[in-house]
């Protein structure tokens, strides 16, 4: 018997665009702009990267966030450094990146929550129709 009211889709990518569709399917909820999306997922993909390696919360976001970094993520999206601050200064008015001290980091509610080991992540939506609305 097919189960009724449900769907599931099963998505093969490798880690680096496993962000990128992150960062897409929760669109409704950050309705940051398409660069912005792209951006954002490439520096949440060097946060599971250097957390790897690094226990310290301000090192790892200064590694996040270091020159080196932003280089490597302009260059893989093909932005200008002129696009990629207009990007910088949109996640700063947005709330996007958090001001600590001593460093900035991305909001914990933009960033999923995975072991470093990860292979399989499930996201789960549940739609829920108003009782007052039977149209």
């Amino acid at each position: 018997m097919k189960k009724m009211n449900n769907k599931q889709v099963v998505i093969h990518t490798d880690r680096k665009k496993f962000f990128i569709y992150w960062m897409l399917f929760t669109s409704p909820f950050h309705k940051l702009r398409p660069q912005e999306r792209n951006v954002l997922a490439y520096f949440i993909y060097y946060y599971y990267e250097y957390k790897q390696k690094i226990n310290d919360d301000k090192l790892l976001w200064k590694m996040v966030f270091n020159p080196d970094t932003k280089r490597s993520i302009k260059e893989e999206l093909d932005i200008d450094t002129a696009g990629f601050q207009n990007v910088m200064t949109s996640f700063r008015k947005q709330n996007v990146l958090v001001k600590k001290t001593g460093y900035e980091e991305i909001k914990k509610s933009l960033i999923p929550v995975l072991t470093d080991d990860f292979k399989q992540f499930d996201l789960t939506y549940r739609l829920i129709l108003n009782e007052k609305d039977k149209s």
